[in-house]
């Protein structure tokens, strides 16, 4: 359990960042828990631990060889609260349906990757919140590892950089991180989910508004008159390629509504956009722009205003460049009994910006499912698994 304390610790104290508020970090509360990890950092010896302006954390634990940095985030994502997080732990969970407050529970026959954890002792969330395990999972693992270098001082390790960033969710964990000051040969970021899996490419992607701005007139004198900015934007919802999260896997890219807002007059879209290739990210970009030009051929008195942003693109051909990231990854996950397979993101990682920068920074997992969710859990065993694979990681060779 001690081991199993800290994630409990960390998921106790709400990071929940905010897409809305356009400052570093996106909410101060993020600087909670780097606080609380500056004092556990120097405690472990990392005597110039600190937090920057930005809330990023920063240590160094000095040893033999070449730095290797690891990096997990400090917020949590933004479709569940992460406030009063209440986790519970099942030991050995026999199967069947889990019962969480206020009537919810969920089974096998939803979540199919409950029947690999029988006999695990796994935690879950009460129902109100996200559990937080991504990637506050990460983090205990990275501060675990670093106990153990603490209370096994003559266990020989290499240089070791450390970083935890904020922001993460929002896609702005790279925004003011210091690649000098992480000082790394190469990196690991701990933010996945399957032990096994060692993830070295992600989706490019991108976030497009767009503004609908119709013609106001009172209904009752509407008659090819008015026209509904609600209406154009379901007009160019329909009008989409079906291809939504629901409908695709593996490496198939898709057209993801995050919200819509407004009324008959203005209606605002957002959406993101991903593909795991350049071209295909061309193309759908396209794709939005010739879909708004239908829909303005349709309805020529309205306006249409639609942006791009680029958010971050997919890493693989960085961590390519630098093989001994991914090699050494999987010496050590075989050396603790476990095959490693190689991955592909179907979402983003900080790795992904660290790579393209020059830092590569493959993703390790951290034995937690359903992320984002109230449904959330983390398999106890993999996690203390996944502990002993980084400290390998980070052993002098």
């Amino acid at each position: 359990m001690e081991k199993l304390e800290k994630f409990l610790r960390y998921v106790r104290i709400d990071t929940q960042s905010d897409d809305t508020t356009g400052t570093t970090p996106s909410t101060e509360k993020q600087k909670d828990l780097g606080c609380l990890l500056v004092e556990e950092l120097l405690e472990l010896g990392l005597k110039d631990a600190h937090m920057d302006e930005w809330g990023n954390v920063y240590g160094h634990l000095p040893g033999k060889g070449s730095r290797i940095g690891v990096n997990a985030h400090m917020d949590t994502a933004l479709e569940v609260t992460g406030a009063n997080v209440r986790p519970h732990l099942i030991r050995n969970y026999l199967g069947g349906t889990i019962k969480l407050a206020n009537g919810l529970e969920f089974s096998p026959n939803e979540f199919p990757e409950l029947n690999k954890h029988i006999g695990h002792d796994l935690v879950v969330t009460d129902g109100n919140t996200l559990l937080g395990a991504d990637d506050k999972a990460g983090i205990a693992i990275i501060m675990n590892a670093l106990q153990y270098f603490h209370d096994n001082p003559k266990v020989k390790h290499s240089n070791i950089s450390v970083c935890f960033t904020v922001d993460e969710e929002i896609g702005e964990g790279p925004l003011h991180f210091d690649y000098k000051k992480m000082n790394a040969k190469y990196a690991y970021t701990i933010d996945g989910a399957h032990i096994d899996v060692i993830e070295n490419e992600n989706f490019n992607a991108y976030g497009a508004k767009l503004t609908f701005t119709g013609v106001s007139i009172h209904p009752g004198e509407g008659k090819d008159k008015l026209v509904n900015a609600l209406n154009l934007a379901s007009e160019f919802i329909s009008l989409l390629p079906k291809e939504t999260p629901f409908e695709s896997e593996g490496k198939q890219g898709f057209y993801h509504l995050n919200s819509i807002e407004g009324n008959s007059e203005v209606a605002n879209l957002q959406m993101i956009i991903r593909d795991f290739k350049d071209k295909g990210m061309d193309k759908r970009i396209e794709v939005i722009k010739s879909t708004v030009n239908k829909v303005l051929e349709n309805h020529p008195s309205a306006k249409i205003d639609v942006s791009f942003k680029k958010q971050y693109v997919n890493m693989k051909k960085f961590v390519d460049k630098k093989p001994i990231a991914v090699r050494r990854a999987k010496w050590a996950l075989k050396k603790n009994g476990i095959e490693p397979i190689m991955g592909a993101i179907r979402g983003g990682t900080d790795g992904a910006t660290f790579s393209k920068n020059g830092l590569a920074t493959p993703n390790l997992g951290t034995g937690s499912y359903n992320h984002h969710g109230r449904y959330e859990f983390l398999d106890k065993q993999e996690f203390e698994k996944m502990i002993d694979v980084v400290i390998d990681i980070l052993k002098s060779k």
